[in-house]
Formats: structure tokens, sequence, C-alpha cells
């Protein structure tokens, strides 16, 4: 297969594109580029395919169109990240972009096959995400195995245990997770004892989540261990936001979002609000919390597991 694209490929570029078709080949990948930044990534594929056809010589466009698969369809990925490296491998100036190929193609043969939630088909590009801003740090923390078995444990607290229960079952419905009552099983434990020795917000944690190795290493059980700040009297609600919060720490994601819609973001968001009832002489206030991880952190998830590791497109 690979020689049989090696051979195309010496005669496509044999053939120079027409000028004409070069403009319209470098129109095409800006567009594609656009759409790649607006996270669109199967109308950037499209693009990027469009702008090859105009001009099979356009190695930045091969390039790019595999990246864009990558979030379309794996296999497809794989294929396009092989023609792009077929066509690369006597250009000196893309040696580093062909080392990059070749890593890419075998980290997305290693992938194992994902649950449903986890499928490229559930990104929905309107959302975004905020991967390029967690990815680097992120990427030793994703799990191979579903589902991820966690122990929420003992809770000291009616309240706390409730909001705890709230939040995975909320995670759940988006994640592949199971509830485990054997800490040797498990892969993210809770600990509601030692705490984390830290006062502060939720979201303004300092190591709350870290994950260990348990047994010999370097092959050991990976497993990610919760603790939560036990010195301020958290209402149910707050614990369900706080729980959500570091459940996403311990799905994969390390770091935080820059949008206080999401539940990744670094501070837990209380909202007042304010009704104004007649002969009332002060207004009514109440709280809310963010409920639940916002489509922007589902699609950040998906593209963290689907992603083998971080690259910047080319221009």
């Amino acid at each position: 297969m690979r020689a049989w694209i090696l051979f195309l490929s010496t005669i496509l570029l044999a053939f120079p594109a027409v000028a004409a078709d070069r403009e319209a080949a470098k129109a095409s990948y800006q567009q594609g580029n656009d759409l790649f930044d607006n996270f669109r990534f199967a109308e950037a594929a499209a693009a990027y395919g469009r702008a090859i056809e105009q001009d099979p010589k356009f190695l930045e466009a091969y390039f790019n169109h595999a990246l864009a698969y990558e979030m379309v369809d794996r296999g497809k990925a794989v294929l396009e990240w092989h023609r792009f490296a077929d066509l690369a491998a006597n250009v000196p100036e893309f040696a580093d972009q062909l080392g990059q190929a070749d890593a890419r193609i075998q980290a997305l043969g290693m992938l194992p096959v994902y649950p449903e939630g986890l499928q490229v088909s559930h990104y929905v590009s309107s959302a975004s995400d905020y991967y390029a801003e967690i990815a680097v740090d992120s990427e030793l923390n994703t799990w191979n195995s579903f589902p991820i078995k966690v122990m929420i444990g003992s809770v000291p607290n009616a309240d706390w245990a409730q909001g705890a229960r709230e939040a995975f079952k909320i995670w759940k419905g988006m994640f592949p997770l199971e509830l485990s009552a054997d800490s040797d099983e498990a892969d993210i434990l809770f600990d509601w004892e030692s705490g984390t020795g830290e006062n502060g917000h939720a979201g303004e944690e300092q190591d709350w989540v870290k994950f260990r190795r348990v047994g010999d290493a370097p092959t050991g059980r990976k497993v990610a261990y919760i603790s939560v700040d036990l010195s301020r009297q958290w209402s149910k609600d707050e614990m369900r936001a706080i729980v959500l919060h570091e459940m996403g720490h311990a799905l994969g994601i390390k770091g935080h979002s820059d949008s206080k819609s999401d539940i990744m973001y670094w501070q837990m968001q209380d909202k007042s609000r304010q009704v104004y009832i007649p002969r009332v002489m002060f207004p009514i206030a109440w709280k809310s919390l963010v409920s639940k991880p916002s489509q922007r952190d589902l699609n950040t998830l998906i593209r963290l597991y689907n992603a083998p590791g971080s690259i910047v497109r080319l221009k």
C-alpha cells in the first residue's frame, strides 16, 4: 500500500499544478486553517482535501489534512499520515514533520477502541474546547481500560455523600464509569480522612488529585487519589461541584478552563440571583453553581483521548 501511494505521488509530483490551481489551493488551504482553528474538523479536512486536489505538491495541506482527520475518523487519519510521510520522505525541509507523522502513525495504532461517549462523533464543533491549554500536561493522565472504576468510600458528612454521589451519577451519564467498593481494583479513590492541608476554594486546589503507581514500578497499576479541603463546611451543592471538578482532573484534564461556564474553570463559581418582591424591603437572593460538565468540557476530553499527543497545525 505504501509503495503504491509513493508511486502515484511520484507521478503526480512530476506534473506541476498550473498557477491558477496553485492559487486556488492556497485559498482552500487557508479556508481549512480557519475551519480547523474554529474546531470544525470535518469541514477543515474537506477543505485541505480540495487544496491537495488543486495542488498535489502541497505538503502542508497533506500534513494538516491528516491532523484534521484525527478528529473525524482514526482509520482515515492513519492513511493520510502515511500519504504525507511517503510524499515528504525525500524533502529535507519537512524532516521534522516526517518524524511527527511517523510518531502519530504509531501512536494512533496503539490507541484502544473507546466507548461510545469518547468517540469523535460526540464532539460538538460549535461548543469548541480548551484542549490546547491542557494538552501537554494531560497526555499521561488518560485511561486505556474501561469502565473506569471509582471508589467514593466512607464520606464523613451526609450532605457531602449526597453531593459526591450526584457528581458521580452526572459523570457516569457522560463517561464510562463504574462504582467500586474494592480499593484494590478502583482506578479513582476518594480520601475523606487526610484532606488536602490547604485552605481555599474549590478550583484553587493544590494537587487535590494525585496519580500514583500501585505495585511494581513501572508496571504497577495507575490510581488517581482525590482529596478535598475538609476544613470548610461545604454544602451539598458545593460538594457536588467540587467532586465534579476533581473528577474532571482524575479523568485526565490536568489544568483548567478559562470559561466560567465550564466545570473545569479554575474557581468554583457562585452565581447570585436576586428577585425583588413587592412590599418586601430586601431582595431575596440565592446562589447556584455550575451543575454539570459543559459540552466544552466533554469536547476537551474527547479530543484529549483521540489526539495522540499535542501538535500544532502547519501555517
